[in-house]
């Protein structure tokens, strides 16, 4: 008689845990705490691309006061009365097509893998379209945007949206990125 029971509230002990077990969402999702400690990215349309040219070398003025001949500051230390300098601030980034990157979103926590997609772009002044077309996000929250592309001056807010599996969270207007 005791065995019946005991195996009657067990019997009903793991049948309520199997019910409650199957209601649980996977995972976890927490985006509290998101933001970009730099939250503005600025896109320059006019780069300065000049190329670099030969300019006075200091060093060796500095190695000629000091009453060495060019013929040892050349050989001692392979320094020349001039060198490549005083290219555009842009030009290497024009040279190398590097695009224009954001930082990391930060403070958001969950079971891997998280997707970061773009909720939305908005602008009071700016084509959203042609920011759409090129704006890329990389997966911890990183902005890219080609340096050569088509987007018109102005000021874009976006918001995004991070999911994993069984949860998605909006991160409203969280960063910005201003073309000019």
């Amino acid at each position: 008689m005791k065995v019946k029971i005991i195996s009657l509230y067990l019997v009903c002990f793991l049948s309520i845990v199997m019910m409650n077990c199957q209601d649980i969402t996977v995972g976890y999702l927490i985006t509290e705490y998101a933001s970009y400690s730099i939250d503005t990215m600025v896109v320059k349309k006019d780069l300065d691309v000049t190329p670099p040219h030969e300019v006075p070398n200091p060093r060796y003025e500095m190695y000629i006061s000091m009453g060495l001949t060019p013929e040892q500051i050349a050989d001692r230390y392979n320094i020349f009365p001039t060198m490549l300098g005083g290219e555009g601030e842009d030009y290497e980034r024009v040279l190398r097509d590097q695009p224009w990157v954001s930082s990391a979103i930060e403070g958001i926590e969950g079971t891997p893998p998280i997707i970061v997609t773009i909720k939305s772009i908005t602008s009071e002044q700016g084509d959203v379209e042609k920011l759409k077309a090129c704006l890329s996000v990389r997966g911890n929250g990183m902005f890219q945007v080609p340096v050569k592309n088509e987007v018109p001056v102005g000021r874009y807010k976006i918001s995004l949206t991070f999911t994993n599996e069984g949860r998605s969270h909006d991160v409203n207007d969280c960063f910005t990125i201003i073309v000019k």
